[in-house]
């Protein structure tokens, strides 16, 4: 019966839906490398961006052309008002002190904006010759103090094995969590994903060939099984 087949075919709709939607929402996020981990839901007091004390992030930009930066914020849940400055700083290899490194890109925003445990993006003019090159993500809002103030997101674990979390010039075993993106055709995008799926993967998990061949007999899957329900005879 037509009413019985309505539901099913509006559920399959739908999913599909869902499926583009789950598409165009993480399509910006593909390629991009970092330490997406935030294990630090209930940050300290001390943690707190303020004063003197310098939050940061060395990384290994491993291609050319980055020109994003995404970090999350924590506000303590509550509303912060002082402005936060963020600078990305080229690191010379051997440098004693990161903060010393040439300043590539600053930008400054209002801490009333963020929301908490949410991405921050930053949007970089494109550094063409990134690639191999160590940085520093420095956090810094000398306005802000104790009860106004915000702070990133993090795992208090070296996770991030190419660089690691600063406390000023210092080094932490912990990793905050960001991401870098780098400009990459869709060609690009699916090549370092596909890397990235089979990076340290045991067995047919680390060749490509089997996370493409999947993807195609799921698919194929879908549309036969919608096809089939529209075909049904009433």
């Amino acid at each position: 019966m037509p009413a019985q087949r309505t539901p099913m075919i509006i559920l399959l709709g739908l999913t599909l839906v869902g499926f583009l939607a789950i598409g165009v929402f993480a399509w910006p996020q593909l390629a991009c490398e970092g330490q997406p981990i935030n294990n630090n839901e209930a940050p300290t007091q001390a943690q707190q961006i303020r004063g003197e004390l310098i939050i940061g992030q060395s990384f290994l930009a491993p291609r050319d052309d980055l020109n994003r930066i995404d970090i999350m914020v924590q506000t303590y849940r509550r509303r912060n008002t002082h402005d936060v400055t963020l600078r990305l700083l080229e690191v010379p290899e051997g440098a004693g002190n990161p903060l010393e490194g040439l300043e590539v890109y600053q930008t400054t925003f209002n801490a009333s904006t963020v929301r908490d445990q949410a991405w921050l993006t930053f949007r970089l003019p494109q550094i063409s010759d990134s690639g191999g090159k160590r940085y520093l993500i420095a956090l810094q809002s000398p306005e802000s103090d104790d009860g106004n103030a915000i702070t990133v997101g993090g795992i208090e674990q070296n996770v991030y094995l190419p660089g690691s979390a600063f406390l000023g010039p210092t080094p932490v075993l912990a990793d905050i969590t960001f991401r870098t993106c780098y400009q990459l055709t869709t060609f690009e995008k699916l090549q370092v994903l596909t890397g990235q799926l089979t990076r340290q993967r045991p067995g047919v998990w680390g060749h490509g060939l089997f996370y493409g061949v999947s993807l195609l007999v799921y698919s194929l899957l879908l549309i036969g099984f919608f096809w089939k329900l529209t075909k049904l005879k009433v």
